[in-house]
């Protein structure tokens, strides 16, 4: 081993070009197609009208700036073969500035800078009709989860159903701290301030399941505060809707769990149909419909329902849900009505 201060310089200058490299081509990969279906956030994928606006600046950008990337490599590569030296070849000539170049590095990129300008005011100025059935939905962004209100008094947490190929209008609104709604598929950013209502329109094109999270850092658990919008078919929406209306029919089978969940308070800030109403955190009658828990920090099943009961600071540190000391049994009895509420 070599073991002076020039060699370990020069094993750090390898290890981090090594590095570098390898994030480089992972995110040449990341832009591939074939990589969509591996990645959580794929924002080249648009499902709606305005997501495409973005999609389609993504790639101009991206398109300007492959060509000056390739151009400039490929006049370096060519200068190093052209001009390199040569043995018994004086130094060459030294020039010091040159009008006509300094002129035309300053106007190609304000031309191209005008250029993307004019495109991105032609996508802005798109005006969205309001379509006379727009679905209206309030969001409300809490430390960390989502909130979300329907017509007809129906509250969901974390995961948004709405109708695919009917317009949405998002009120989107906070009830701490500044958060940013953003499903990349579905359109752009959109911050939620506190005092404040903001408005997001779309429409999903076609029924699926989209990721999106908040992106605007917000506290400890800033990056699990995730969320998933369901668009589903127009006649299964309703179904949906018509589901949550309805308050849980299992309650009866689970006693001991319920005197568990008074006594421990949870009432105050969970709401449950028929047993409790409490708006300080999200609503559970329907929890064991949803496909995660912790707003996305776990898949939801039996097992993890009862982890995140029984200590949901060890799961999400600084959660605001406290933990109550719960056994092992008393969980698993919390999880079974839980996992019931569907």
């Amino acid at each position: 081993m070599l073991d002076c201060p020039l060699a370990s310089g020069l094993i750090r200058e390898v290890t981090l070009a090594r590095k570098a490299a390898i994030a480089a081509s992972g995110t040449l990969l990341a832009l591939l197609p074939g990589a969509a279906s591996a990645a959580s956030f794929w924002p080249v994928s648009p499902q709606s009208e305005q997501a495409s606006s973005i999609v389609f600046l993504f790639w101009l950008v991206m398109a300007i700036a492959a060509v000056f990337l390739f151009s400039v490599l490929g006049a370096l590569l060519f200068m190093i073969v052209r001009f390199r030296g040569r043995p018994g070849q004086p130094d060459p000539r030294q020039r010091y500035g040159s009008l006509r170049l300094e002129m035309w590095w300053t106007a190609i990129p304000v031309t191209l800078l005008v250029v993307v300008f004019g495109f991105m005011l032609r996508e802005l100025n798109k005006e969205i009709a309001i379509a006379p059935d727009a679905l209206e939905i309030t969001v409300i962004g809490h430390q960390w989860w989502w909130e979300y209100r329907y017509p007809g008094d129906v509250v969901a947490a974390n995961e948004l159903h709405i109708p695919a190929g009917r317009q949405v209008r998002l009120n989107l609104q906070s009830a701490d701290v500044v958060h940013n709604f953003w499903v990349p598929d579905l359109a752009g950013k959109e911050q939620t301030i506190p005092g404040t209502n903001n408005v997001w329109t779309f429409t999903a094109g076609k029924a699926g399941t989209y990721d999106g999270a908040c992106s605007e850092y917000c506290g400890t658990q800033h990056g699990w505060m995730r969320l998933t919008v369901i668009a589903d078919p127009p006649q299964a929406f309703e179904a949906w809707l018509a589901a949550q209306k309805q308050a849980p029919v299992t309650l009866s089978s689970h006693q001991d769990a319920l005197r568990l969940y008074a006594g421990n308070a949870c009432g105050g800030c969970h709401t449950i149909q028929g047993v409790s109403g409490g708006k300080a955190a999200p609503d559970l009658s329907h929890i064991g419909s949803r496909t995660t828990i912790g707003a996305g920090v776990l898949p939801n099943t039996p097992e993890n329902m009862a982890r995140w009961v029984q200590d949901p600071q060890a799961v999400k540190p600084g959660v605001l849900m406290p933990s109550f000391h719960l056994t092992d049994q008393q969980a698993r009895e919390i999880a079974a009505l839980l996992e019931d509420l569907k």
